[in-house]
């Protein structure tokens, strides 16, 4: 399990440096996209091309984060109502179809990466394979934390993780 732990904590921090420094990117460049239109009265070319694929990576990122504090928005009160084991039977398999789910974000992904590296946006001329690389690398991330998730709610090592993150 610590394993697990390590490589959930890794790509974690990975999800969370890319979102950290894609918002930050993109907070800027629409900071200066507004300095350069209303202050100097010109525009800058590449500013909403810009920001607007560090925003993609930045809500591709913060959707794994979400996912490793099970953050995201679910709908409960159905396993709420079932006896704790098919309830924790139920979860198990909403984890396991959303792993599938994940693998083939990261193949598909991967395979859209691969075919629209040779098309070049607009303003920035940059290859879009790397705007599309968020959804694979994301999946991934995400896959990891849904791995950790279904261990947790498995062996009920959950609070354990906690314990020792609080002292």
């Amino acid at each position: 399990m610590r394993f697990i732990n390590t490589i959930t904590d890794i790509s974690v921090a990975f999800a969370k440096w890319c979102g950290i420094s894609t918002a930050i990117v993109m907070t800027v460049m629409i900071f200066l996209q507004v300095i350069y239109r209303y202050v100097l009265g010109e525009s800058l070319s590449f500013s909403e091309e810009l920001a607007r694929y560090m925003f993609i990576w930045s809500v591709a990122m913060g959707s794994a984060l979400a996912l490793k504090t099970r953050s995201h928005i679910g709908v409960e009160l159905l396993v709420e109502r079932l006896p704790k084991s098919l309830g924790t039977q139920a979860k198990v398999l909403a984890c396991v179809i959303s792993l599938i789910f994940y693998g083939m974000l990261i193949w598909y992904g991967f395979e859209m990466v691969g075919e629209t590296m040779d098309q070049e946006s607009a303003a920035l001329e940059l290859p879009m394979g790397y705007v599309y690389l968020a959804v694979p690398l994301s999946a991934i991330v995400l896959f990891i934390c849904e791995i950790k998730n279904v261990l947790d709610d498995l062996f009920g090592t959950k609070g354990e993780d906690q314990s020792v993150k609080g002292e």
